[in-house]
């Protein structure tokens, strides 16, 4: 049996009718419509980032590409269509969460998108779960409680993916009926729980996996974890505590990612996991320059696990200090700071922007294409779950 004919048996792969145990992280500004075709086509759960969801044309735009991807590739493959089950859309988004519901008009455009494309998941993260302000109509006009982003997912036929950083969020998770939950170490790249709130991804996935899920009776939702993986050894790993991953940096580093390619190249030089940082400084400038209110990154899920460098250097509160905080308030408020950033991130200056990065970064060196990192990184699991019978 060739590795692209494998049907992977795990709750994960069952409910999403995806062959793999293995999603792309929907990343802002990363994740567009053709790095998740080809990641579904593959195999796996493809993630569209809606990001902020402040951009709705752009959003369609990218669906569009993913659905003229995996038509294209149903009519000239007929082996791909074998790969999952294509009854029903296989478009999947991600969303952040207290942007994206901060206004009425976000729900009406969540809505809009949710019947429009009729998903098969959308993911929701900072924070998970986001109940609307508005009161729901019912059909005898009498108005009834407020509804979930969760409620509103699944009125249009779309499973709904949580993500959380600790078990108090999963718990929240679990009482809204969500669909699966991907547990966020602090070793992931990108937004997440400030360090001390987070926990490390092992821990939580196996510990939110057999005390919330399978110790009481909830055995349906799949859990995933998310946080320095990369490749299949670590994916063969989370497959003891969980039912599959969730993969931002690995992909970050693939061919069809959207963002900028001088950051992206900055992903395979000589790293390790000593060079990743889960820092606040690059949040308390980027809120200062956020063009809104709503696009200010709330706590707790105001740090980013990072690449270091001097912006890192300067400003990360360090052996628990806390007046690098207050520090580089005061630069912000009396200096050139904030004007000088916004030149090195025109510039993609990766000696002070931000080079969003998980530990596993360390493993990364090369740019392939999203198809071609699937489908190694599964060969590489098989290949390890081989070497240890």
């Amino acid at each position: 049996m060739s590795i692209k004919q494998k049907a992977w048996n795990t709750p994960f792969t069952q409910t999403f009718r995806c062959r793999l145990p293995i999603l792309s992280a929907p990343m802002a500004g990363v994740s567009g419509g053709l790095l998740a075709a080809e990641v579904t086509k593959a195999g796996g759960l493809g993630m569209i980032a809606a990001g902020h969801f402040q951009d709705i044309e752009t959003l369609e735009s990218e669906i569009e590409i993913f659905e003229d991807c995996i038509t294209t590739s149903r009519t000239s493959n007929n082996e791909a269509a074998s790969h999952c089950d294509h009854s029903s859309s296989d478009v999947a988004i991600g969303f952040i969460g207290f942007s994206s519901f901060a206004a009425p008009a976000g729900w009406e455009n969540y809505e809009r998108i949710l019947k429009k494309y009729r998903p098969k998941a959308v993911q929701c993260f900072a924070p998970s779960i986001v109940v609307s302000q508005q009161q729901q109509q019912g059909d005898d006009g009498a108005c009834g409680l407020p509804m979930s982003n969760v409620q509103l997912a699944h009125e249009y036929g779309a499973k709904f993916i949580a993500q959380v950083g600790s078990i108090a969020e999963a718990k929240i998770a679990i009482r809204h009926n969500v669909d699966a939950i991907i547990c966020q170490g602090s070793e992931a790249g990108g937004h997440g729980l400030r360090r001390e709130l987070g926990n490390s991804t092992l821990a939580l996935a196996s510990q939110v996996k057999s005390n919330l899920v399978s110790g009481n009776n909830n055995n349906n939702i799949p859990v995933l974890a998310a946080g320095g993986i990369v490749n299949g050894k670590h994916v063969t790993s989370m497959l003891c505590v969980c039912d599959g991953v969730s993969m931002g940096t690995r992909y970050w580093a693939c061919k069809e990612s959207l963002d900028s390619k001088q950051l992206q190249h900055e992903l395979i030089r000589d790293n390790s996991c000593d060079d990743v940082v889960r820092t606040t400084a690059f949040d308390q400038i980027h809120n200062e320059l956020a063009s809104s209110n709503l696009l200010r990154w709330p706590h707790p899920y105001n740090s980013s696990g990072t690449l270091r460098n001097k912006t890192t250097e300067e400003w990360d509160d360090r052996d628990g200090k806390p007046s690098s905080k207050e520090r580089l308030q005061c630069a912000i408020v009396t200096t050139q700071l904030l004007e000088e950033y916004k030149v090195s991130r025109e510039l993609c200056d990766a000696t002070v922007v931000p080079v969003y990065a998980g530990q596993g970064v360390g493993e990364i060196d090369s740019i392939e294409g999203a198809y071609d990192i699937t489908l190694k990184v599964e060969e590489e699991a098989m290949d390890t779950m081989d070497r240890l019978r």
